[in-house]
């Protein structure tokens, strides 16, 4: 079994917040630093239930889980696409579906229903066996995620309408009725969230149709290359988008990360059609666009954070490949009705 770098990544960052030291981690799950930067990377189970536990006996939190799974960055690449979604039940439905590139540690389904939508986590059997208590912190971290999103969406007015847990009750339910609102029910068959289907009708606030397809392109190719059928193409794009920092590596480093030298790089994309250069600029421009629609940048620095050494660099370049200026597309973007 496996599990993608992402999400040991997010865990030492959260830990890393609480002032813990990450070093002792390491040791005790046998990975390399460098190794959880890496997108292309994955782990074993056995070294993410280590993780699990490291976070637990450092914190000495038995709600470790309920805590993590409030923070809702914890979601990486696919947490990004969701919160570009229409709505909450898109959103959830897409998560679910590419669930799958997190690791194939567990399961998790969308149910519809016109009343009461939910998901339901199932995780492997063999990994219950081995470690029922870092399970059960799993699930609650990601239940609790769900939540997030859900009041963060709805100015933490709604909440969900039954939690279902097939872990033990605990004594003290005080935790679990802070975080999710409703005090959830215990030693079920099942582990299922459920919502009113009208809660999850409410749009997205980071609604954004072209970031959406930005990521799902690169999560489909990540799925792709798990399923080892990926076009040289569609594994530079991702690694291109992998960062989401808008430092895009060179053709050297991707080639290198591709394990071939850049000549041969180059010319398995002119035999699919394309160059990097291609790829990096429908990149570095389609995350231009999304920039230039919030207002929380100014042109300079989404020129900065693009990679280019001047406003003017930027400007002249975005107007060859848009056909229109920054500025002039900042407005008609913002103010359009």
């Amino acid at each position: 079994m496996f599990v993608h770098s992402f999400r040991i990544k997010k865990q030492v960052e959260y830990l890393q917040s609480l002032g813990i030291d990450p070093e002792g981690l390491f040791l005790k799950a046998g990975i390399d630093p460098e190794e959880i930067q890496d997108p292309e990377k994955t782990f074993s189970l056995d070294q993410f239930i280590a993780v699990l536990e490291f976070g637990m006996e450092q914190t000495g939190d038995p709600y470790y889980g309920l805590k993590l799974g409030k923070e809702p960055h914890i979601a990486g690449t696919i947490g990004m696409m969701c919160a570009s979604c229409r709505n909450l039940k898109e959103a959830y439905i897409q998560g679910c579906k590419y669930f799958r590139v997190q690791g194939d540690f567990a399961t998790i389904e969308f149910m519809d229903d016109r009343q009461y939508p939910g998901i339901r986590y199932t995780p492997a059997q063999s990994w219950i066996l081995k470690s029922p208590e870092t399970v059960r912190q799993e699930i609650e971290a990601m239940f609790s995620f769900l939540v997030s999103i859900l009041k963060i969406n709805s100015n933490h007015v709604l909440r969900p309408f039954r939690i279902s847990f097939a872990a033990d009750r605990p004594s003290d339910l005080t935790v679990y009725k802070e975080v999710f609102g409703i005090v959830p029910l215990f030693d079920q068959k099942e582990n299922v969230i459920l919502f009113r289907n009208q809660d999850l009708l409410i749009p997205m606030k980071a609604f954004n149709p072209e970031t959406f397809e930005l990521l799902r392109m690169h999560i489909e190719t990540q799925v792709k290359r798990i399923s080892g059928a990926s076009l040289v193409s569609e594994k530079v794009r991702s690694i291109l988008l992998s960062s989401l920092r808008y430092r895009f590596p060179d053709i050297n480093t991707v080639a290198s990360k591709l394990n071939m030298s850049p000549r041969t790089l180059q010319r398995q994309l002119n035999n699919e059609q394309t160059s990097f250069k291609i790829l990096l600029q429908d990149t570095r421009f389609n995350l231009a666009k999304h920039l230039l629609r919030q207002k929380s940048f100014s042109i300079s620095e989404i020129s900065y954070m693009l990679g280019y050494s001047d406003l003017g660099n930027f400007s002249r370049s975005f107007k060859k490949y848009t056909g229109t200026s920054p500025q002039y597309y900042r407005k008609m973007e913002l103010f359009s009705p």
